[in-house]
């Protein structure tokens, strides 16, 4: 079935998954700063008119999506190291030059965040200027597609937003129709939500011929069940619900600062409230008492501040993260204390399962660049280069994924394993900087041996020149000893 004839399922594809577009444009929002909006549409919805104009001054958007998902997105903080196997120095030097040109880790890691922001991911090689470059594709602007029978988790297409267009229609009025792109192994087309296939937006290839027999895209589900992986329900809703809470926290202490004047019979007309005004109150009635009292608003601040921070924390848990632990969470060490434990959070397990989606992940990236590199060649679409080896491959190795420790930390415990025989300084070396090539770690290695060759050379030839001085000096003191007898 070619691509024209299944525009129809595919509309009806793109129709079924619009929330899922709508909720990742929703955690994008936020997730580049754009929360407070959320906050005052949730207070809204949730508080009478009056009580949410007092609230919308005090509304505290805190936003802990941005810092959970840089806390989770650190597998490219230690740069990946890439190898090319069975592979010549020509095609080392050409992945070298790929890797600057892509800006890989930087891109890379972008890709991550949104890994653990979606659950998804879709990376995309491209030529612009020509030079080849690195783009990763916002989740909310695409859908993958699959019309596998026998793997339908298997994208056999994707489907990227292009826009939209204002079109006359019949009746001499005007529609918005959306525009997408979709890509198969073999084709590739601009179609409309109309579900017309737009020729004239397609440039010199109106017939949709895909020059590089693969679809130009790695995608990266985490899901193991679901083409489209559904989104945690969670991650919106807490992100907005903590800092509504904390909204509700500001209202109740702004109304506690103000009590409540009441009167019972008793005439309160152009009474001034001034620290050293003076009220003169009076009663209609004989043998009534006038009476004049506060009611002052109570909330109980640290009960209301133990349930943000155990609602947190089971949250952060339930997602495999270990919070920091900050003891007593109170009014004064609020903000301080929410913002400790999310620095002292734990990924160290969920980053170690994110690798082996990405070990994957590169290794498709790779092999499709090898594909897209051949074909930007015979174009001319790039500066003149060699082509990779046919049987080249590029091999990914990340760091270890380790919880979270100071260097010093990291210094001590591979010391300690030296020292007990249960591995070698060059493998804790290599630990260490897991960045090094073999041959820097290599070098590394020899100079620190040359420089504790050296140092027990000088404590030798120290010990050589102290002894004889100490020989001497007892000698003239025993030759005193002698003369004073």
């Amino acid at each position: 079935m070619t691509l024209r004839e299944e525009i129809k399922p595919i509309l009806d594809h793109i129709e079924k998954n619009r929330h899922h577009l709508d909720e990742n444009h929703i955690l994008l929002d936020i997730f580049e700063g754009n929360l407070k909006p959320y906050v005052e549409r949730a207070l809204e919805d949730d508080i009478s008119p009056q009580a949410y104009k007092e609230a919308k001054s005090r509304i505290a958007p805190i936003n802990v999506l941005q810092r959970i998902i840089d806390k989770q997105s650190k597998i490219y903080q230690q740069n990946p190291v890439r190898h090319v196997e069975d592979g010549t120095d020509s095609d080392a030097e050409l992945l070298d030059w790929y890797e600057k040109q892509y800006k890989i880790n930087a891109t890379m890691n972008g890709s991550n965040e949104f890994f653990n922001m979606s659950k998804s991911s879709l990376i995309e090689p491209y030529v612009h200027d020509r030079e080849p470059r690195l783009r990763v594709i916002p989740s909310d602007r695409y859908l993958p597609y699959s019309n596998d029978a026998i793997d339908p988790l298997n994208p056999t297409h994707i489907i990227v937003t292009h826009g939209s267009q204002t079109i006359a229609d019949d009746d001499g009025g005007h529609q918005v129709v959306r525009l997408y792109r979709v890509y198969t192994a073999d084709e590739w087309a601009i179609i409309d939500s109309r579900g017309f296939v737009r020729t004239d937006m397609m440039g010199d290839n109106p017939d949709g011929i895909n020059p590089y027999g693969v679809i130009p895209f790695v995608y990266v589900n985490r899901s193991s069940n679901l083409l489209v992986p559904c989104l945690d329900s969670d991650l919106l809703t807490m992100t907005v619900l903590l800092a509504v809470l904390i909204s509700d926290l500001n209202l109740a202490l702004k109304m506690l600062c103000n009590s409540i004047i009441y009167t019972i019979d008793a005439k309160m007309e152009g009474m001034v409230k001034s620290p050293n005004a003076v009220w003169q109150l009076k009663t209609d009635v004989d043998g009534i008492k006038p009476e004049l009292g506060t009611i002052d608003p109570n909330v109980d601040s640290d009960k209301a501040l133990d349930q943000i921070q155990a609602q947190f924390s089971l949250w952060l848990n339930t997602k495999g993260i270990k919070p920091g632990s900050i003891g007593k969470v109170t009014a004064e060490n609020m903000a301080s204390g929410i913002s400790k434990m999310v620095d002292e959070m734990d990924t160290s397990e969920d980053r170690q399962k994110q690798v082996t989606y990405y070990v994957d992940a590169e290794a498709d990236l790779w092999a499709l660049t090898k594909i897209m590199h051949k074909e930007w060649l015979t174009t001319k679409q790039i500066e003149q280069r060699p082509e990779f080896s046919a049987n080249s491959t590029v091999t990914t190795s990340f760091s270890e994924q380790l919880p979270m420790m100071t260097r010093g930390d990291v210094v001590e415990d591979l010391q300690a394993e030296v020292d007990a025989g249960f591995t070698t300084v060059r493998r804790s070396i290599k630990k260490l900087n897991p960045t090094m090539t073999d041959r820097e770690i290599d070098e590394l290695v020899a100079e620190i041996q040359e420089e504790k060759t050296l140092t027990v050379s000088v404590a030798e030839v120290s010990d050589a020149v102290v002894e004889p001085e100490i020989e001497e000096e007892e000698t003239e003191e025993t030759e005193e000893t002698e003369d004073d007898a």
